[in-house]
């Protein structure tokens, strides 16, 4: 049976409904969860203003995507846990305003992931609710 995260970086719940599956799927606290708002993160300045409280970024998070991966691969050692879950609610609109903006967060976040995967044996999942 496939582990959570053993296939690609985005889990795509929105058919299903599933933000209460959530828990059940990503137990903590083997899993972190983190919850963001896709409205709130319609664009960069949004993501970065949302992703650092719900992560736990240290508050000199730089809200840049440098930062951003550096604060991903840290993940570790600030909030110790088996794996970590971006969960976006209202997915539709995430990074809805910037087709760069999408690419670069997947850039990042796909870096992270293998980054976490190779030294810590952890995971990285970005949940589309």
């Amino acid at each position: 049976m496939a582990q959570p995260g053993e296939g690609g970086l985005f889990l795509d719940l929105r058919a299903s409904g599933a933000a209460e599956g959530i828990e059940k799927r990503f137990p903590p606290p083997a899993y972190f969860t983190a919850f963001i708002d896709g409205e709130a993160a319609r664009d960069k300045a949004g993501l970065m203003d949302q992703i650092g409280p719900a992560f736990r970024f240290p508050s000199y998070f730089g809200k840049n995507w440098d930062a951003l991966l550096d604060c991903l691969r840290s993940l570790p050692d600030t909030v110790p846990a088996r794996g970590y879950v971006l969960a976006v609610r209202n997915s539709s609109s995430f990074l809805l305003l910037s087709a760069k903006d999408k690419e670069d967060f997947d850039d990042v976040a796909g870096e992270a992931r293998a980054f976490l995967r190779e030294k810590f044996r952890s995971d990285l999942i970005v949940v589309l609710l």
